[in-house]
């Protein structure tokens, strides 16, 4: 029988993975989108299909962990995965009486069967009492689930060029065929295109509408997983709650179970400088462990193991701190513990107007707090980054070369992606194809994203041809965002997708690293450049964090500013690297050059590793290289370093 050839996606993407509250609204996206792709993908398997790309296995051998674990042939190594692998796109090779439309039905009656373990399990109680209410919530639940996922193919037979067919579906998708439905009322306050589930328009119903999140709220299994201002609509909420199922739910539904409970929060990752500064420090350990041993007195052990939420992080570096790693990361932070709504002790959180029913539990512990912060020489910066990295051509790659081969480098390239993560104390949400979506702690980011790209690079070094055309298309582009632990995730998302696809790769013309500091009240201190050997970025950011971090005297403030502000503009256009040399070394001595030959030294060195640190590079739409000069650059290493930055550990007796 004649073989064709079948593209099909799955989305919407950023519309589900990106509109997140929580961390692990993240995850919850990302895994179930790529849960939804490989549901297709075993559709394909079992009816007489082949995988393409992206390299997947076969269905009696497959070597994804997810799809393996799909298709109840779990591998022994990762036999549960936690981590989303497939991308929401593939090609496959199908018999020509295949019928995509059964795959696509398939998959989404595998959506709608865990949609309706959600609905038995959290939310049909909830409305029982009122069969008028049932009704029109369970009608907005089913228009909502079941019009919810976008699935497109193009079947057709196999084309004659290699890589003629890879624009079959960009060509499909401009033929649009699906139009979620129609949505009235209230809408939700994470997917806001969707309606919330009550049905109530707060305005003239704002009582019906409480009263019925109340209700929801009050199931004992869902807990503080809805917040009081925090009002769904049926896709935000299986999102939510899917990774709260009993094991044999989970089972039943996704097909396997895991212990993914808690994610580790935006607070957490915000702290992890600390922590880490704090297990680098014996003598800070039994300073940690009171303050832990202060919380569990104040609190009682059943709500201090309900604050022990981080137990799964165990961030790499934070190995030598136990379980007193664990804690909420609210409970490191004197500004969050200091908000009765943001970390609730043993009572509930107060409304608004109320007052805190933990108020002395509260001002004891802060004490605790401010006392173990003194002891770690620590300044509260409650930072943390969020990385967002993207192959820049594979589609150019996959017209050149051997789609086998190229999905074999991607293949990998994904297996090392955790282990690169973890060792920069940093957690992976997705990883597949040449996507990867990963938190970190801010000082640490950089470095990840420089070894993200350079492992990338390295997987396609078999595809090495004559011209080395390979060097230009086996490149990849990051976007890392510093935010605030207080910026809502998916403000910090659509930041990240902005500063990937439209400066890292649009702007700066791809294999770009673009930075920007995301602070409560805005964006600020953009860089990109290019990752370059000629001018050493990103390792020059590095190396002037470090020299910060090292010696805090070595840099004024004043120098940092008053070159932006009376050279900033000068420096973006002059071409000449010595006069940017002698302005800036001018500036450092303040008419006031050292006689002392070794202090000379120190500030030419200093000068120079400022400036290499705003050295930037750019590919123009002439495929010319570019280098330019943002002073940018360094006010983000300056920022980094005082995330980084503590006072040695004070010994006791000191004040």
């Amino acid at each position: 029988m004649s073989e064709h050839t079948l593209h099909i996606s799955i989305g919407p993407v950023q519309g589900f993975v990106a509109q997140a509250r929580r961390t692990r609204d993240l995850w919850s996206g990302s895994f179930l989108l790529s849960w939804m792709s490989g549901q297709l993908m075993a559709s394909v398997l079992q009816k007489g299909g082949e995988i393409v790309f992206p390299s997947v296995g076969m269905k009696d051998k497959p070597t994804d962990p997810m799809l393996a674990a799909i298709l109840g042939k779990p591998l022994p190594e990762n036999p549960q995965p936690k981590i989303g692998s497939l991308p929401n796109r593939f090609k496959a090779q199908v018999p020509a009486d295949f019928n995509p439309e059964s795959a696509v039905n398939e998959a989404k009656k595998k959506w709608e069967e865990l949609a309706e373990t959600i609905w038995k399990s959290f939310v049909e109680n909830a409305v029982n009492e009122n069969e008028d209410q049932r009704n029109f919530t369970r009608a907005i639940w089913k228009r909502q689930i079941n019009g919810f996922w976008e699935i497109q193919w193009v079947k057709g037979d196999n084309p004659v060029n290699n890589g003629e067919d890879a624009k079959w579906l960009d060509s499909r998708k401009n033929w649009r065929s699906h139009w979620p439905p129609k949505e009235g009322g209230d809408h939700c306050t994470t997917m806001g295109s969707w309606q919330e589930l009550s049905g109530f328009v707060r305005s003239r119903e704002r009582g019906k509408q409480d009263k019925f999140w109340n209700a929801l709220r009050g199931e004992n299994k869902i807990g503080s997983d809805l917040q009081d201002d925090e009002r769904l609509c049926a896709i935000a909420l299986v999102k939510r709650l899917f990774p709260k199922l009993e094991n044999e739910q989970l089972k039943k539904t996704i097909g396997w179970s895991f212990q993914t409970k808690n994610w580790p929060s935006t607070a957490y990752m915000a702290v992890a400088p600390w922590l880490i500064h704090i297990a680098e420090n014996p003598a800070l350990h039994q300073k940690l462990r009171d303050y832990v041993e202060t919380i569990q007195q104040s609190v009682g052990n059943e709500t201090f193991n309900q604050l022990r939420s981080e137990y799964s992080t165990r961030l790499r570096a934070l190995k030598p701190l136990g379980s007193n790693a664990d804690l909420d990361g609210n409970l490191f932070l004197e500004t969050a513990l200091a908000n009765p709504r943001a970390t609730p002790l043993k009572n509930d959180p107060p409304k608004t107007g109320e007052d805190d029913p933990d108020k002395e539990i509260r001002k004891e512990l802060l004490k605790s707090l401010q006392k173990l912060n003194d002891a770690a020489g620590r300044v509260e910066e409650p930072y943390y980054a969020l990385l967002l990295m993207d192959g820049d051509r594979l589609g150019k790659l996959l017209r050149k070369y051997n789609e086998q081969d190229i999905s074999r480098a991607l293949d990998q390239f994904v297996k090392q992606v955790e282990k690169i993560v973890r060792c920069s104390n940093g957690v992976v949400i997705y990883a597949g194809g040449d996507d990867v979506l990963a938190m970190l702690p801010a000082t640490q980011a950089i470095q990840c994203a420089h070894q993200l790209r350079k492992t990338y690079a390295e997987a396609f070094h078999d595809l090495v041809d004559e011209n080395k055309e390979h060097e230009t298309l086996t490149t990849a582009s990051c976007a890392i965002v510093f935010s605030h632990y207080h910026n809502p995730l998916r403000d910090v998302m659509k930041l990240a997708h902005k500063e990937l696809d439209e400066v890292a790769k649009e702007q700066n013309g791809r294999n770009s690293l673009a930075l920007a500091i995301m602070q409560p009240g805005g964006v600020h201190n953009r860089w990109v450049s290019q990752f370059s050997e000629a001018i050493a970025q990103p390792e020059s950011l590095e190396k002037l964090r470090k020299k910060i971090v090292e010696n805090e005297d070595l840099y004024s403030t004043g120098f940092f500013y008053n070159l932006r502000e009376r050279y900033g503009e000068w420096f973006s256009q002059c071409d000449e690297k010595d006069d940017r040399y002698n302005i800036a070394l001018a500036e450092y001595y303040k008419g006031n050059p050292p006689k002392d030959k070794t202090k000379q030294k120190e500030a030419e060195d200093a000068v120079k590793t400022f400036l290499a640190a705003c050295q930037t590079q750019q590919e123009t739409k002439k495929k010319e290289t570019k280098e330019s000069f943002h002073i940018e650059g360094a006010f983000i290493a300056r920022f980094l370093a005082e995330l980084d930055r503590f006072d040695p550990p004070k010994k006791e007796g000191n004040s």
